[in-house]
């Protein structure tokens, strides 16, 4: 055997070891193999770049009604910072489930609820996305100073929404994701 057909041999050992295998098994390897990458690509897609989820409760109307389904994005906030506005998905621990919730404050502002109005660092917070005639209440009139890498969140639905008016600030590592509109 020359030098040449030796390279050949020990470089394609795994091509040589495969083509030994009968043309039933060698179809059930490959089906196997693709079964195996899919799965893996599904987890790693479903986990940690996009999911879905599913509204439950009014906290969020008129903006999401029970029963929508939407697409969560779990690898936008690793490329930029969670903006004003953004609808998220929050992890609550506590009551082991998920809650999804509009951005109102940001870390280091200033948040007041005063006279119906929301406040960010004593400017009132346009809010569009908010029914004709919402009013936002508190049961404390103060100003709350959201942490670092905390963010305050609120419900669209303001009447019918707990959030960070009655459970305080959501801390980043709590935020799953970014729902896409």
């Amino acid at each position: 055997m020359g030098a040449h057909d030796r390279a050949v041999t020990n470089g394609g050992l795994g091509r040589l070891a495969l083509l030994r295998f009968k043309p039933e098994t060698r179809q059930s390897y490959v089906l196997l193999c693709t079964v195996l990458w899919s799965g893996l690509t599904f987890l790693v897609v479903h986990n940690c770049v996009l999911s879905t989820v599913v509204v439950q409760g009014k906290s969020m109307m008129p903006t999401l009604t029970p029963g929508d389904c939407r697409i969560v994005n779990c690898l936008l906030p690793h490329l930029r910072d969670y903006r004003r506005s953004d609808v998220v998905v929050i992890r609550d621990s506590v009551q082991n489930e998920f809650i999804v919730k509009r951005i109102v404050g940001l870390p280091g502002e200033q948040v007041q609820l005063r006279s119906g109005r929301v406040y960010v660092n004593g400017q009132v917070l346009p809010e569009p996305y908010l029914a004709a005639g919402t009013r936002t209440y508190s049961l404390q009139d103060r100003v709350i100073t959201v942490g670092a890498d905390s963010y305050f969140v609120m419900g669209d639905n303001r009447a019918e929404s707990e959030d960070s008016r009655f459970f305080g600030n959501i801390s980043r590592r709590d935020l799953v994701g970014i729902i896409l509109q």
